[in-house]
C-alpha cells in the first residue's frame, strides 16, 4: 500500500515532547514499511506553491498549533479534499483542532455523550443560552487550562473574557471623531442615513470580540481522565486538579497506576467509535456523578500531549469482549505507525 506523508520543512511532524519537537519521521516512515506500507514524502509548501498537487491518494499529514501553520494546513487540505484524496484524520478532525467551538458542533453532530456544550459568536449571545450558572466558559484555542474559566454570573464572563474585547487607541479616537466631529452628511440614495445612526453601527462592527465555547459546570469535581486511543489500544492517566481549582488540565498531577474502571473503558471505546475517521483520539473525559456516567470533554485526533504514551508502564485492549491490560511500553512512533497500520486495515 502506497500513502503520501506530508509534513512541514525538514520532515518535520509534531509532537512529541513539546509542540515544537518533531516525531522521528524516519523511525515513523520505516515502521510503516514494516506492515508493507511504503511512503511518499512532501511537504505542505510544495502543494500550495503547485510544486506537488495530489489527487486520489491516502495522505497522513500534521498538525500545527503555530497560529500561521496551522491556518495555512487547514487551507490547503480543504483543497485536497475536494481532489478526491483521503485524508487521514479527516478533515472535520482538522477542524477541530485547536477549535473547541467546533468540537461542541461535532459532538453534538457526532451525538457523544458530554457536557450541555455550545459554540458562541459573542458575549451577547450567552443570553441565547438555556443554561444555568456557574458555567465553564473556554476560550477556542489553548491548552494545559489556559482561557479556561468557571463562572459564577454573567458578571464573570464579562470580567474574564473582557481582556480579548474591544478597540484599540487608533480606533477610540477615530470613533471620538466620528461622535462628535464629523459635519453632518446626506446621502440621497441612502434616506435613512444619520451621523449617529452610522456611528453606533461602525462601532458595533469594529469592535473587537471573541468566539468561544461554553459548558455545563460538573461539580465537586477532584479529577478528570486523559485517555488516548491508538486504534484499538488505550492508554490512560487519572488527572488532579490543584486546591482550589477546577481545572485538571495543566496541573501536571497525575497518576498511572490506579484502579481502571471497566466503565471508563468502555466509555471511551464509544466515543473513539464516533470518529471513525482518525486512527488515533486523545479524549478528555470526566465523571459525572449525577448520573453516573462519563462525558467527553474534549479531544484531538492528532498533535496531542504524549506523557500517557512515554510515562505509561501498559495499554488496555479489549480482547473476547474483555478488557486487558498489556504492559509493554512502546516507543511513541512505534504506536502510531501501528494505528495507521490498522485503521488501513494493514497488519504485520
Amino acid at each position: 500500500m502506497d500513502i503520501l506523508l506530508l509534513t512541514d520543512k525538514n520532515n518535520f511532524f509534531g509532537q512529541t515532547r513539546k509542540p515544537w519537537v518533531s516525531i522521528d519521521t524516519q523511525k515513523f516512515i520505516s515502521n510503516l514499511a514494516n506492515y508493507g506500507i511504503k511512503c511518499k514524502v512532501s511537504t505542505f509548501p510544495l502543494v500550495a506553491v503547485n510544486k506537488e498537487i495530489p489527487s486520489k491518494e491516502i495522505i497522513f499529514y500534521h498538525f500545527s498549533q503555530k497560529e500561521n501553520l496551522r491556518y495555512f494546513i487547514k487551507d490547503v487540505a480543504e483543497v485536497l479534499n475536494q481532489l478526491n484524496n483521503k485524508l487521514v484524520p479527516s478533515i472535520d478532525l482538522l477542524r477541530s483542532h485547536e477549535n473547541k467551538g467546533y468540537q461542541e458542533l461535532l459532538k453534538k453532530v457526532r451525538k457523544v455523550s458530554s457536557p450541555v456544550g455550545y459554540y458562541i459568536s459573542s458575549i451577547e449571545d450567552i443570553h441565547y443560552l438555556d443554561i444555568q450558572f456557574p458555567i465553564v466558559v473556554k476560550t477556542i484555542d489553548g491548552s494545559n487550562g489556559k482561557g479556561v474559566f468557571l463562572c459564577k454570573n454573567i458578571h464573570d464572563v464579562y470580567k474574564y473574557l473582557k481582556r480579548f474585547r474591544g478597540t484599540n487607541i487608533p480606533e477610540k479616537l477615530d470613533l471620538l471623531r466620528r461622535r462628535y466631529f464629523r459635519r453632518k452628511k446626506n446621502y440621497p440614495e441612502y434616506p435613512d442615513y444619520n451621523n449617529y445612526k452610522d456611528y453606533l453601527e461602525y462601532k458595533e462592527y469594529i469592535t473587537k470580540d471573541i468566539r468561544f465555547a461554553v459548558q455545563e459546570y460538573i461539580p465537586e469535581q477532584e479529577f478528570d481522565y486523559r485517555v488516548l486511543a491508538i486504534y484499538d489500544k488505550y492508554y490512560i492517566i487519572k488527572r488532579h486538579t490543584r486546591a482550589g481549582d477546577f481545572r485538571a488540565s495543566g496541573a501536571k498531577k497525575f497518576d498511572i497506576n490506579f484502579e481502571i474502571d471497566n466503565k471508563l473503558l468502555s466509555s471511551a471505546e464509544q466515543f473513539k467509535n464516533a470518529f471513525p475517521d482518525t486512527p488515533y483520539l486523545s479524549m478528555d473525559i470526566i465523571y459525572d456523578n449525577r448520573d453516573n456516567s462519563y462525558k467527553l470533554l474534549e479531544f484531538q485526533a492528532l498533535h496531542f500531549g504524549i506523557n500517557v504514551i512515554v510515562k505509561n508502564d501498559g495499554y488496555f485492549i479489549k480482547k473476547n469482549g474483555k478488557w486487558e491490560k498489556v504492559y509493554k511500553q512502546n516507543a511513541f512512533e512505534d504506536e502510531l505507525a501501528y494505528g495507521l497500520a490498522k485503521y488501513l486495515g494493514v497488519s504485520a
